[in-house]
C-alpha cells in the first residue's frame, strides 16, 4: 500500500478518486501514485510486503456438512 500525502496536511476530501483524511490517502494503483507524484504530493511506499488473505471462509453456524 502506498501512502499519498497532500501538500495541505489539513485536507479532507476526494481527489482523483482517493479519499483524503487529514491530508493522507492510500492506494495500490500505480497510475494514481505516478499522477500524485507529478502533482507534487508526497508518496511513501510501504516496505512491508502485501498481506494475502491467509484465513479460510468459515461455515455458517448451525450448518452441517452433507
Amino acid at each position: 500500500m502506498v501512502k499519498i500525502k497532500s501538500p495541505n496536511p489539513n485536507y479532507n476530501g476526494n481527489s482523483a478518486s482517493l479519499q483524503f483524511v487529514n491530508g493522507e490517502a492510500e492506494t495500490d494503483n500505480k497510475w494514481l501514485v505516478e499522477w500524485f507524484k507529478n502533482k507534487g504530493y508526497t508518496v511513501e511506499e510501504s516496505k512491508e510486503p502485501k498481506k494475502k488473505n491467509q484465513g479460510q471462509a468459515k461455515k455458517p453456524e448451525g450448518k452441517k456438512d452433507e
